[in-house]
C-alpha cells in the first residue's frame, strides 16, 4: 500500500472510499493526508479510527504545530489506552514508544529517547518484523546512534534492513542513503557508492523522484573518481560485496561507464537544477574521454 497513491486517488475521485486490508492502514493514510495538508480528507478518515489512533492523529497535528506540550499529552493518552486490557494493542504501543523517543530527542532528553527507541525496535522486531513502523523505528534508532557519534552502531542497525526483505523498498532505500553518508564519513567510499546505487534504484522503483535524483547525483559525484570499462558493474559489485578481512585494504573507487550512462540518462530528463547540470556535464565528459 502506497499512502501517497491512495490519497491521490481519493482526492481525484478515482477512488470513492478506502477499505483497509491490514490493521491501522487507515491511520497511516490519515497521517499522510495531514502531512500533505488534506485536512478535510483526514477528518473523514478519522471516523474509521479507534480511540488510540485518534490520539495519535491529535499528536501528529500538535507536532506539526510545534506544540510540544499538547503532543506529549496526546502520546500519554494514547499509551495509556493502548495498555488497557479492553483496548490492548501491542503494535500501537510500540509505535507510540517510538514517537516518544523521537519527541524526547527533539527536547534534548537523549538518554530517555534512546530507551524508548530501543524498546520500540525490540518490540516491533518480535511482533511485526518488516512492518513499515519496524523499519522506521530502525531508521530512528540508527539516527540516534549517529547523532551521538556511534557510527558503527548506526551501521549495524542499517544492516538489519536487508534489501532482500521483508522491509518496504522505501525503507531500504532511505536506509542505504543514510548508510552511505556514514560510510563517506568513515572514508569507505566504494561501499558508499554501492549503497547509493541501491538507494537510487529503490527510489526510482517507488516513484520517489527527488530522492532518486539526489542519490544518483551523489553516486555520480563520488564515482567520477575513476570511470573504467574494467570496473565491475554495480550489480555484480553489490552481489559480490563481503566484509573485508583484517588488514585488507579498501577497495578501489571506480565505476563502469555503462552504469554511469544509465544514471545520467535517467537524471538528465528529470533534473534541471544548476548543480545537477554541472555534475552531468562532468559525467558526460568522463564518458567521452
Amino acid at each position: 500500500m502506497d499512502p501517497r497513491l491512495v490519497i491521490s486517488e481519493l482526492i481525484s475521485g478515482h477512488r470513492t472510499e478506502f477499505v483497509p486490508k491490514e490493521p491501522h492502514d487507515t491511520l497511516i493514510i490519515a497521517e499522510q493526508a495531514i502531512c500533505e495538508g488534506h485536512n478535510e480528507l483526514s477528518e473523514q478518515l478519522c471516523n474509521q479510527l479507534n480511540s488510540i489512533e485518534l490520539e495519535i492523529i491529535n499528536f501528529r497535528i500538535a507536532q506539526l504545530a510545534n506544540d510540544a506540550e499538547s503532543a506529549q499529552k496526546c502520546l500519554a493518552n494514547a499509551l495509556e489506552i493502548s495498555r488497557n486490557r479492553e483496548s490492548r494493542d501491542h503494535l500501537l504501543e510500540a509505535r507510540i514508544r517510538m514517537e516518544w523517543g523521537i519527541l524526547r530527542a527533539s527536547l534534548g532528553e537523549f538518554d530517555k529517547a534512546g530507551v524508548d527507541l530501543k524498546w520500540a525496535v525490540d518490540r516491533l522486531s518480535s511482533i511485526s518484523e518488516g512492518h513499515r513502523w519496524h523499519g522506521i523505528s530502525l531508521l530512528n534508532m540508527a539516527e540516534w546512534h549517529q547523532s551521538r557519534g556511534e557510527l558503527g552502531m548506526a551501521l549495524a542497525l542499517h544492516a538489519q534492513i536487508s534489501r532482500h526483505g521483508p522491509h518496504l523498498v522505501e525503507i531500504v532505500s532511505i536506509s542505504r542513503r543514510r548508510a552511505a553518508e556514514i560510510l563517506i564519513e568513515k572514508e569507505h567510499i566504494y561501499s558508499a557508492i554501492r549503497n547509493l546505487w541501491i538507494a537510487h534504484h529503490g527510489f526510482r522503483q517507488t516513484n520517489m523522484i527527488e530522492e532518486a535524483i539526489e542519490a544518483g547525483l551523489h553516486w555520480i559525484d563520488l564515482g567520477l573518481t575513476e570511470v573504467s570499462s574494467e570496473a565491475q558493474n554495480m550489480t555484480t559489485a553489490i552481489e559480490n560485496a563481503a566484509p573485508r578481512s583484517a588488514g585488507e585494504g579498501k577497495p578501489r573507487v571506480w565505476i563502469h561507464p555503462d552504469d554511469l550512462e544509465n544514471i545520467c540518462s535517467w537524471i538528465d530528463s528529470r533534473a534541471d537544477s544548476e548543480d545537477a547540470k554541472v555534475i552531468l556535464r562532468d559525467a558526460y565528459d568522463a564518458l567521452q574521454s
